[in-house]
C-alpha cells in the first residue's frame, strides 16, 4: 500500500471517529436534556409574598437583669406557605426621652437572636431575650422583625412599651 492509500485510509478512520463522536453527542443531547428538566421547583411567587408573617405576640416585662421580651415564632410566609428559611429575629429598640414623650425617635437595631433549629424536626415555638442595656426609670419601646436567609425582613411586630423600674 502506498502513502496516499494509507493517508486515505487514515482520513476515513478519523472521519468515522468524528461521526461516532457527533452521533453520541447528539444522542446525549436528545435524551439528556428532557431528563434534566428546567430547574423549576414550583410556581413563581411575588417577592412581597415570600416574607414571614408579622409577629403579633411580642410582650415585655420587668426582669432582674433588665427587660425581658418574649414572642412566638412565625410558621408561615404571608401567602400561607410553610416558612423554611428563617435565620434570625432582629430586635429594634428606641428610648423615649422623659422630657418629650411625643418626639419622633427612630428605632435602632439592638441585636439579632439566631434560629438554631433550622434542620431539626421539632422547632422552638417561643423565644425570649433579656435586654440588659437599660437604665433605671427610662422608657423603652421595642419591636421585632423576622429575617430570612437572603437578609429580607418581615414587617415589624406589634410595638411594646415599658418603663424600667428603679
Amino acid at each position: 500500500m502506498n502513502r496516499t492509500g494509507k493517508r486515505q485510509q487514515q482520513a476515513r478512520g478519523n472521519r468515522e471517529i468524528r461521526m461516532i463522536f457527533i452521533f453520541y453527542c447528539l444522542m446525549l443531547l436528545a435524551f439528556g436534556l428532557p431528563l434534566s428538566g428546567c430547574g423549576k421547583k414550583g410556581d413563581p411567587r411575588a417577592p412581597e409574598l415570600v416574607i414571614p408573617q408579622t409577629i403579633r405576640s411580642l410582650t415585655a416585662r420587668q426582669d432582674k437583669a433588665g427587660v425581658a421580651l418574649t414572642w412566638s415564632r412565625p410558621t408561615q410566609y404571608v401567602d400561607g406557605q410553610a416558612l423554611k428559611d428563617l435565620t434570625s429575629f432582629v430586635i429594634f429598640r428606641k428610648e423615649i426621652p422623659p422630657s418629650c414623650a411625643d418626639c419622633p425617635v427612630p428605632y435602632r437595631p439592638l441585636t439579632a437572636v439566631y434560629v438554631e433549629d433550622q434542620e431539626k424536626f421539632i422547632k422552638q415555638k417561643q423565644y425570649r431575650f433579656v435586654d440588659e442595656q437599660v437604665q433605671p426609670k427610662a422608657t423603652y419601646r421595642y419591636r421585632i422583625s423576622s429575617q430570612l436567609k437572603d437578609g429580607s425582613l418581615s414587617e415589624p411586630s406589634n410595638e411594646v412599651e415599658i418603663v424600667r423600674g428603679p
